[in-house]
């Protein structure tokens, strides 16, 4: 073998090593940004991550691995303080707190998503503006006064503009898939997207599993009081967030540097608001994407407000296992957001965009089949709202079984009596009675004595006279298995979503993403406020099936989207004169992430020169 074959046989399997250790996610070719910082990742001619997979996600390194983990961490945070009180609202509704009736509560929880919907649009031209990162942090401090100020309200009113106040966090979830969607490039920018926004939705989940427990700790230290209490577990939510603030600032705004230096240097142009908010509003495709992902999104939302509170009155569950039932349905983001996102590129990898808008509609199909299940397995059932024929029980005696007998309050208790068909978490009282079997009523003494009976310091009781209400038919754990598919299709249809968010129009990506990103929260306005907070629907599982319904009627929107140069669901690429775009992009006009690397070519070039030349005296020298 000849010295040349030698050497072109070295050549390629250098080439074939650089590409090996490439899709394990290292940049082993020395690639660096246009200020001479090497990546961590490989990337492409954009600078655009090219990788994402279990390798990449061990990495934290700036810029790309860290704007992932920073974005997934800070929406993880928002959610989180979004939605805690509602695995808490079992004691905060109560008349020895802020004493919240049902309708109060659906304010509440309205409140909790309503702020978002203008944030999010306006968090859309924070990113063109400011870049994703200094946007990201501000959102992440708007919600501190509503975090400390909800732990001080003594009303409903009160109660209700903390919540909205806190809720305008959630707006960090544009930046999240803004930021995400600069740094990686579009063959992996599904999952990429998919599983920055699961991870962060997962903090819906983790707060209903958390919460309740953290309730628990809190109780303890204030010896029982629930009014305390729960205000004290907002110091939990108000810690994340600091931290969360800090660990962003720390991240970069593109690949190639932070807005500031990259405008300075030449590189980037400077945002025209004005241009950016026309394209994004004038594209057709970015409003049908509004709608239909304010019934994947907006669905997530609203289960998140109302499940722990329907596992506990429907179910008969306690508030800490309400809330593990309910945070079931985040901790669907741990893997199903990214199962969108990767199905998403996957389609598009053998089908082009027609397979990503067929994905999308048919997993959107899934959903709502699934949320009619799950409200239909209960619906034949008597409920605390009502029984199926319309009529609603009176009170009867509350009582709770242990160790094989009956018991109840005694007579004289406030809560001896509870509604048909419902269920009441309290503090064990000093007395209770063992219902009368083959013997007559004991009034026993709770508490650690010898003929004490030991029922720990939290008792629930409910109506177990009525044999047809829910939460005597053993159907929770069916309910729990469904509503888990139900969760897995949406937050699917999420990450489905955002694998085609970034190619609807590219210069105003940040404004589309925040239309997008409302409509999530639009849509749970309107589910709430329609459906789970309108009188004429009394119960919440013919809540479920009304919901379904409209999701699947909705996802019919799907078969309008039109990409002239990709195609839609029924037309190929360029088989109509259609352009969803009806706002043209100006000549010349380039998005917030689009940087010309020919200045930075020619800067380097300069920089070569005065390396090659030095001053000697009052004289230049070349070396």
């Amino acid at each position: 073998m000849s010295v040349e074959e030698r050497v072109e046989k070295l050549q390629n399997d250098i080439a074939k090593l650089h590409e090996v250790l490439a899709k394990q996610g290292w940049n082993t070719t020395g690639e660096t940004d246009i200020f001479g910082r090497p990546f961590y990742v490989p990337v492409d001619s954009e600078h655009k991550a090219t990788v994402f997979n279990a390798w990449t996600l061990m990495d934290c390194h700036n810029p790309h691995m860290r704007g992932f983990w920073s974005a997934a961490f800070g929406f993880f945070c928002t959610f989180f303080s979004t939605f805690a009180a509602a695995p808490l609202m079992a004691y905060i509704k109560k008349p020895t707190s802020l004493d919240l009736t049902k309708g109060q509560i659906g304010w509440s929880n309205i409140a909790s998503v309503a702020g978002t919907i203008a944030m999010r649009v306006i968090s859309g031209w924070l990113c063109e503006k400011f870049g994703a990162r200094r946007a990201f942090f501000g959102l992440l401090m708007l919600p501190v006064p509503g975090i400390i100020g909800i732990a001080f309200t003594q009303g409903a009113a009160g109660f209700i503009i903390c919540r909205f106040l806190i809720g305008l966090g959630l707006a960090t979830f544009v930046t999240c898939q803004v930021w995400c969607s600069q740094l990686f490039n579009r063959k992996v920018v599904g999952a990429a997207n998919a599983t920055a926004g699961g991870w962060g939705n997962l903090g819906g989940g983790i707060t209903n599993l958390v919460m309740p427990f953290v309730m628990l700790g809190f109780l303890n230290a204030t010896d029982e009081n629930e009014d305390i209490a729960w205000r004290l577990c907002y110091i939990v939510p108000l810690a994340l967030h600091m931290i969360a603030g800090m660990f962003v600032l720390s991240g970069r705004d593109l690949p190639d540097g932070n807005f500031a230096e990259l405008e300075t240097s030449g590189a980037k142009q400077k945002t025209n608001s004005k241009v950016v908010i026309c394209l994004g509003v004038s594209n057709i495709n970015a409003w049908i994407l509004v709608i239909t992902y304010g019934f994947c999104f907006g669905v997530e939302l609203t289960m998140t407000n109302v499940a722990a509170l329907y596992f506990y009155t429907y179910h008969g569950a306690s508030p800490q296992l309400a809330g593990v039932y309910a945070a079931c349905f985040g901790l669907m983001n741990i893997f199903a957001r990214s199962w969108g996102g990767i199905i998403s590129d996957a389609s598009n990898a053998k089908y082009g965009m027609r397979g990503r808008l067929w994905a999308m509609w048919i997993v959107q199909v899934i959903e709502g089949t699934f949320c009619i299940i799950m409200g239909v397995v209960t619906r034949d059932y008597d409920s605390p709202d009502g029984n199926p024929d319309g009529s609603k029980f009176g009170k009867v005696v509350g009582t709770f079984e242990n160790g094989g007998y009956e018991f109840s309050l005694e007579p004289g208790h406030k809560n001896y009596m509870v509604g048909g068909c419902a269920t009441l978490d309290l503090t064990t009282p000093d007395k209770v009675v063992r219902e009368p079997g083959t013997n007559s009523s004991v009034t026993l003494t709770t508490g650690t004595c010898g003929t004490c009976i030991d029922l720990g310091t939290r008792l629930l009781i409910g109506d177990n006279e009525h044999p047809n209400c829910v939460r005597n038919q053993d159907l929770l754990g069916l309910v729990v298995f469904i509503m888990m598919l139900f969760s897995t299709t949406v937050q699917m249809a999420e990450g489905l979503h955002f694998g085609v968010v970034p190619y609807v129009c590219r210069p105003a990506l940040g404004i589309v993403s925040g239309m997008v990103g409302a409509g999530g929260n639009s849509g749970a306005v309107l589910t709430l406020w329609t459906i789970f907070k309108n009188t004429s629907v009394a119960r919440t599982d013919d809540g479920y099936v009304i919901l379904g319904a409209v999701i699947v009627s909705t996802s019919l929107l799907m078969f309008a989207i039109y990409f002239p140069d990709m195609g839609g669901m029924l037309f190929k690429a360029g088989s109509l004169k259609y352009d969803p775009q009806r706002v043209k992009v100006p000549e010349g006009y380039r998005g917030a992430d689009v940087l010309d690397h020919s200045v930075a070519a020619g800067a380097d070039k300069v920089k070569e020169v005065e390396k090659e030349t030095k001053p000697v005296g009052n004289t230049t020298e070349t070396v």
